[in-house]
């Protein structure tokens, strides 16, 4: 990834989260409001999907499993794959590139693809993430672990510490099921004292809209951690493309938005 240091006194205006971001709001507020209420009213069925027979996190991942050159619709992982995202902060914004890589690493058995995000600093780029992940047969994309750099502040202030599916009690979770189901819940990847991370399915209509471009028909996930509590992202994934968009309850508007994207 490119990171564009470059600090703009008064930066462009951030995009938009819409229609999206008061839907997401109102569902965290109804997901809130059910917890503390109780569990004592029974739930609608929401139809089956290929995540009621997973077990997420997987202590033991099996080979079989993965590979047979399943995608995902809405996480690529094609190699040559790039995104080119505008983060922003309260001094201004910066890019941050992310490409997947060629060729696999083997992590807990499984063959998986890395994601490398890098930042430009002069003429200089610095990797300051890269994250493994692998899709199973289904097309479900699960993430293995990450390795993060000392360069810059953390880009997932919800998982700023590096793990590795396997080792240390670590193991792999979900990040995005092939055929997503509005209410769905996950964990992204576990670790004592390390990842905690966890998503829900928001909406799988959501539009929001960027500097560059709106997107629509979205989907929509919470994202929460035990260890960094006073954080709730949203995330908005688009068909064809992954992430375009995200916030967080730190800003009151996108924080991140894709500017460009490449596949191969």
């Amino acid at each position: 990834m490119l990171l564009d240091m470059t600090r703009a006194r008064a930066p462009r205006p951030r995009g938009t989260v819409g229609s999206v971001r008061e839907l997401g709001l109102a569902a965290v507020g109804a997901l809130l409001a059910g917890c503390l209420a109780g569990c004592g009213a029974s739930a609608e069925p929401v139809g089956p999907t290929g995540i009621d027979e997973l077990a997420i996190p997987t202590p033991s991942p099996d080979p079989a499993d993965f590979g047979g050159g399943a995608t995902n619709p809405w996480f690529p992982l094609a190699p040559g794959t790039r995104w080119t995202y505008r983060q922003y902060s309260p001094t201004g914004h910066e890019r941050v590139t992310a490409t997947v890589l060629p060729g696999r690493r083997v992590v807990d058995g499984i063959a998986t693809r890395a994601v490398r995000w890098q930042a430009l600093v002069g003429r200089r780029a610095h990797t300051v993430m890269v994250r493994w992940y692998a899709a199973d047969r289904a097309g479900d994309v699960w993430w293995f672990g990450q390795r993060v750099t000392p360069f810059g502040p953390p880009l997932d202030a919800l998982a700023t510490r590096s793990w590795l599916a396997g080792d240390s009690h670590a193991e792999a979770g979900l990040v995005l099921s092939a055929a997503p189901r509005m209410g769905d819940g996950y964990l992204n990847g576990s670790q004592p004292r390390v990842v905690a991370r966890h998503s829900t399915v928001l909406s799988l209509d959501g539009t929001v809209s960027t500097t560059e471009h709106t997107y629509r028909h979205t989907v929509v996930t919470r994202d929460l951690s035990s260890l960094a509590p006073i954080h709730i992202v949203q995330t908005f994934f688009a068909r064809g493309i992954g992430l375009v968009a995200q916030t967080d309850t730190t800003s009151t508007s996108v924080n991140l938005q894709l500017v460009h994207f490449s596949s191969p």
